[in-house]
């Protein structure tokens, strides 16, 4: 069996060990790769408009921000500020749950550098590169590139849903 066959075969068996649909785990992946970038682009402007939003009220930090409005302010929304912060605190953990599995992917015995390299320039990295340069900076065969594009796919899916999230409920 040649290495690209048994790379497959591990993945495929990984998300079957884990009782993992891999169609569903693949769909589910790709779309949180599409959205990683303007969600990483939302974050930013985000935290520096809550910042800008409480600057006046207790000095140039959030924090001290959320201390004065603790302490001093009692007319202050604090559901409003509790709603942006949860919402900013769940886009945080996102990018950190993809940055784990992309670390963990890069990691990965066969083709892991090409693997986290295929994800990093078509899906994290802000400029956004399009296939053709992607495939000319890998020095790949156009149709290598899809195929170890969607064996990329399915090793982050595996690194998300059998790896990151896991763990992150031993934690909580």
């Amino acid at each position: 069996m040649s290495s690209e066959k048994m790379a497959l075969a591990v993945l495929k068996r990984g998300l079957a060990s884990m009782h993992i649909d891999e169609e569903r785990v693949y769909h589910k992946t790709k779309l949180l790769l599409k959205i990683y970038r303007d969600v990483v682009w939302c974050i930013e402007d985000r935290v520096c408009e809550i910042e800008a939003e409480y600057y006046a009220m207790g000095g140039n930090r959030l924090a001290e921000a959320l201390d004065y409005l603790d302490d001093y302010d009692p007319n202050i929304n604090k559901k409003d500020l509790e709603e942006k912060l949860c919402s900013l605190l769940k886009s945080k953990w996102l990018i950190e749950i993809v940055d784990k599995a992309l670390l963990k992917i890069k990691n990965y015995p066969d083709y892991g550098d090409l693997y986290f390299n295929i994800l990093y320039k078509q899906y994290i990295v802000k400029y956004r590169y399009s296939e053709k340069e992607i495939i000319e900076s890998l020095n790949c065969e156009r149709t290598t590139f899809y195929k170890r594009k969607k064996e990329a796919i399915n090793l982050m899916g595996l690194a998300i849903w059998g790896y990151v999230i896991p763990a992150l409920r031993d934690i909580w």
